[in-house]
Order: C-alpha cells, then structure tokens, then sequence
C-alpha cells in the first residue's frame, strides 16, 4: 500500500494506525475528524523545526483521540472531556500492547491539551499536540511554518464553512450535561459563550462560601 502524505508529512499506516483511523471517522463528526488529521499533520511540521524527537505513530494516534470525549458515547459521562478522551486512547494502546510508558505519554498528551502554560513544559508529544491545536484554532504557530503547507493541510482536511460556531457548538453539547468539569478551564468559556445564563462558578466563589475551617 502507497503511504498517503499531507504537505510532506506521511500518514501513519501501521495496523493499528488504520484501526485508530476507521473508529474515529465512525465515531466522531466530520468536523473533528478532519480537525483531529490537521492537528496531526500542524504537529509534525512544528516537531520538524523545533527538532523534537518523537514517536509519529503515537503522536497520530493522541491528535485522532483529542476529542473523543465530547461525542455521543460520553453523554453519562461527569468526567472533564479530555480525561474521557485520555482514558479511550490509554484503552486503546493497551489493546495494541503499547508499553506503559507510551500510552503515559500519550495520556498527558490529551489530558493536556486545553491546559494553557502547561504542556510545552512536558514532553515533545504532550508540547507538539497543545502547539498544533493552538495553531489549528488561532494560527499561533502558522508563522513557523510555509504558507504552500497550510494550503496544502487544509485542502487536504479543509475547514467546513462556519468551522469556528460549529466546532464551539460540537463542545458545548458535549459538556451541556457536565457543567461543573469545566470549572476552571476554557471550557467554561466554551459553555458561557454557549449559553449566557449557564454558571459554572468559579474559585473565588467556592473559596467565599466554604465553611472551612470549621
């Protein structure tokens, strides 16, 4: 089989790599499936010019779970999305006989990844993640990188009109249920810009109304 390269970068196409890639298309929107293979792609462009050694096949395998947590599957769920998405990635290493240490890697990775002044202090996978969903969002990175290969990224895995309302929208509704895993994260923000009148309280008001010390 041909390998498949996006602006120079090569798919991975291991057995656990298609797997990875046939759950996901199944199991999340077309939205964040085609934002999840463009984080992927932003990553290994920033990890080739920062000369971050790193494992591509993890690397792939942490952008394409970043977001599984706010799909359907995790309705019930009163864990903060990236821990749920971290947990189905940890779960879906260990299926394929990853070492512990790969999938810590990749666990912190996506746990992380809304964590801000945080993950470019951890390890290349965990730092090159948070850096790609930075510039995916908000173009922080695109400068380090040549025009020819974001055009390229994004005709390969374009932005669908209306990408920004629908991708706040597409977290939103996964966390609607949840509000109080967001204290705390921009998440929070997410839910606020969603609907004004939600509150999700902050520390300032947890800290005035605590009866502690007795």
């Amino acid at each position: 089989m041909t390998t498949r390269y996006v602006a120079g970068i090569p798919i991975p196409d291991s057995a656990m790599a298609r797997a990875a890639t046939e759950l996901m298309r199944d199991t999340q929107s077309r939205l964040l499936f085609d934002a999840a293979r463009r984080t992927f792609v932003f990553a290994r462009l920033l990890g080739n010019s920062r000369e971050l050694r790193h494992d591509p096949e993890l690397l792939y395998i942490g952008a394409l779970f970043l977001r599984i947590g706010v799909t359907a599957l995790y309705r019930h769920s009163q864990q903060r999305y990236e821990i749920d998405s971290a947990d189905a990635a940890a779960e879906f290493l260990s299926g394929y006989g990853r070492s512990r240490e790969d999938i810590a890697q990749v666990w912190d990775a996506v746990a992380l990844h809304t964590t801000p002044g945080i993950p470019e202090h951890k390890p290349p996978i965990t730092a090159l993640l948070s850096a790609a969903v930075d510039t995916d969002m908000l173009g922080t990175y695109g400068q380090a990188l040549c025009p020819g290969a974001i055009s390229r990224i994004l005709r390969e895995f374009p932005r669908e009109p209306g990408f920004k309302i629908k991708f706040l929208h597409t977290l939103a509704l996964g966390q609607l249920h949840r509000p109080h895993s967001t204290f705390g994260t921009i998440n929070a923000d997410v839910l606020a810009f969603h609907d004004r009148h939600m509150q999700v309280g902050g520390f300032c008001e947890q800290l005035l109304a605590s009866k502690w010390p007795y």
